[in-house]
């Protein structure tokens, strides 16, 4: 025995019941009251909005046999308007216009508008998705559209309003129907776990109806996939249920990033990737975080503001840890981080160079952080995190603003050659940092930098030598010119450096 799905269970049948569109919702019901028909609607909005949940409803309210005139509150009892419902009326016919697109399609829906009803009042055209009408198909429905038999009423129903002709719009009352509010969705989502029985909490809710972007059909598809867990519902359940970042785990993050724990911040980095967990999603599910922190310093009350799935309460309580100037810079890394993984062959490398330069180990000009370092057989530091310090220096060319200048312990310093490698890719050329991106700046000392290359691309880095070792002496402030060695990973010359 097959069950309706809740976006279908709990569709609206009156324009009462219409969800987050007060303003349609008035002017249907006006001029369904005051019996001003226009030949032809145009609804147009995002998925999940009401649409064609509207146009049946308008439907029902022309046709409903139950009154002697159009009325805004149909029986849903009548034979009309169960015909409609169950979209076998006789009077309203339902056209996917995406695969009845054609010009003869346009001539046969015209010859179809000269017969007259058969148990209604109107004869109803409900054309879905009509953007996906050929020209000459619009073009045959404009003299149609404009002036149709008196019996006649058009519903068109899109998505992507800028693809129907401007004709067939001006001869249309046009209804924007916007996304709907997270609070309008939440509320709705609690009246229908209620009646379901669905046990879910309040922070579920809201992380459904961010999910859901504005749509309330894609807000009750998730509340129905997430009822079928046996358990109470949680905001973890629902993001794991949407392939989301979790909260727990972003909090991992944030704690990690506030102790200055550099293993512990690897190693939830790699556990989320092994998980399936994309770095561009991290990246964007991190970002959300830091902007609803820098909300929470800034307005600690508005919570109705916060748009990422970490809770107001545990927002608070890391806000404490940074100042904004430190969220600023943050904010700034992650964004050019996302920049970085379109180029990348390795993401999951630049999500966790992106995550390092999180750490409170970036400090502001002048500051200076000391990490820990791990002796190597030999006794000197392996290339892993040392100490190192950002000073100020004078800017050469005079305009007073001055650059950081990186100072030469970054040769044992991991981090800080591919913060320096981040620098040289984010002052190139877009066609030399999908060149660059290839690449990795393993080892800076003295005068030569070596860098690790995939091997099919050893050619162009050999030829790119000279212009590589510019963009490192600008990125170091290096005084004297840098030579280029270039390193492949390749078994066959075993990994072999060229000069």
């Amino acid at each position: 025995m097959s069950t309706v799905a809740l976006h279908q269970k709990y569709r609206p049948q009156t324009l009462v019941e219409l969800v987050g569109q007060p303003y349609i919702k008035t002017a249907l019901t006006n001029a369904v009251k005051s019996l001003q028909i226009a030949p032809a609607y145009l609804f147009t909005g995002s998925r999940g909005t009401g649409k064609t949940s509207t146009a049946r409803i308008l439907a029902k309210s022309l046709n409903c046999l139950n009154t002697k005139k159009p009325t805004d509150k149909p029986c849903g009892i009548c034979q009309s308007c169960r015909s409609i419902e169950s979209s076998n009326s006789l009077d309203v016919s339902e056209i996917d216009a995406a695969s009845n697109n054609g010009v003869d399609d346009a001539r046969a829906l015209i010859e179809r508008c000269t017969l007259a009803p058969v148990a209604g009042r109107y004869r109803i055209f409900i054309l879905d998705e009509c953007h996906c009408l050929t020209g000459n198909a619009f073009n045959a429905l404009l003299k149609c559209i404009e002036e149709p038999p008196a019996h006649v009423v058009f519903i068109l129903c899109t998505t992507e309003l800028h693809k129907v002709l401007p004709t067939i719009v001006s001869r249309c009352q046009v209804f924007n129907f916007r996304t709907l509010s997270v609070q309008a969705i939440v509320q709705h989502l609690r009246i229908v776990a209620d009646a379901e029985s669905i046990s879910i909490d309040n922070e579920a809710l809201t992380a459904i109806a961010r999910l859901s972007d504005g749509g309330l059909r894609d807000a009750l598809q998730l509340l129905g996939q997430a009822s079928l867990l046996d358990a109470d519902i949680t905001a973890n359940h629902v993001m794991e249920i949407a392939g989301g970042v979790t909260e727990t785990e972003l909090m991992a993050i944030l704690q990690a990033i506030a102790t200055n724990s550099t293993f512990r911040l690897l190693q939830v980095a790699r556990e989320l990737v092994d998980f399936g967990k994309t770095p561009k999603l991290i990246l964007s599910n991190l970002l959300q975080t830091y902007r609803d922190l820098l909300i929470i310093k800034s307005a600690p009350k508005e919570q109705a503001l916060l748009t990422g799935c970490v809770s107001h309460t545990q927002l608070k309580a890391f806000a404490n840890h940074w100042n904004f100037e430190t969220l600023n810079l943050s904010l700034a890394e992650l964004q050019k981080a996302e920049n970085y993984l379109r180029y990348t062959v390795n993401a999951a490398v630049w999500l966790e160079v992106c995550l390092l330069n999180l750490m409170p180990s970036l400090l502001p000009v002048g500051a200076t952080k000391t990490v820990n370092v791990k002796p190597g057989h030999d006794g000197k530091l392996l290339p892993t995190f040392g100490t190192y310090t950002i000073n100020k220096v004078t800017d050469k060319s005079g305009d007073g603003k001055g650059e950081d200048s990186l100072l030469p312990a970054v040769a044992a310093n991991t981090a800080n050659l591919a913060q320096i490698w981040l620098s040289v890719m984010d002052k190139a050329k877009p066609n030399h940092q999908k060149l660059l991106a290839h690449a990795h700046l393993v080892k800076l000392q003295d005068d030569k930098a070596i860098l690790e290359v995939t091997p099919a691309y050893q050619k162009k880095f050999e030829n790119s030598k000279e212009a590589i070792a510019k963009m490192l002496q600008r990125a170091t402030q290096s005084p004297k010119p840098l030579t280029v060695l270039i390193k492949t990973t390749n078994h066959s010359n075993n990994g072999r450096v060229r000069g």
